[in-house]
């Protein structure tokens, strides 16, 4: 009796490890939690101000911490609902258009 307890029990280890170890992660689960810095490029607050003077048009995003301030006007998006956390598909936005510069902060 004891063999056959120790045997199922091998048998349900075995399974439950190969279940485990054999989900293959999502797109966005593959994601680097921390990037490097160089991967996006960066502009100065000086040269986003000549921009704004200059009629470009522009959306800032805040996909930070939960904060008390955010740029006036500013598209918050919760960390926690984009990658690597999750795939995204709970933030609901009006498409940007491709002209426009996108400053996330």
């Amino acid at each position: 009796m004891k063999k056959k307890i120790s045997m199922f029990l091998l048998i349900a280890c075995i399974c439950l490890l190969s279940v485990a170890h054999g989900k293959e992660k999502q797109w966005w689960e593959k994601w680097d939690r921390f990037p490097k810095e160089d991967k996006a490029p960066r502009i100065m607050p000086q040269e986003v101000k000549k921009l704004m003077m200059a009629g470009e048009k522009m959306v800032f995003v805040y996909n930070g911490f939960d904060v008390e301030k955010v740029v006036c006007g500013s598209l918050y998006i919760p960390y926690l609902l984009v990658p690597p956390e999750h795939d995204g598909s709970r933030i609901n936005l009006k498409p940007i258009p491709k002209d426009w510069w996108v400053m996330c902060y």
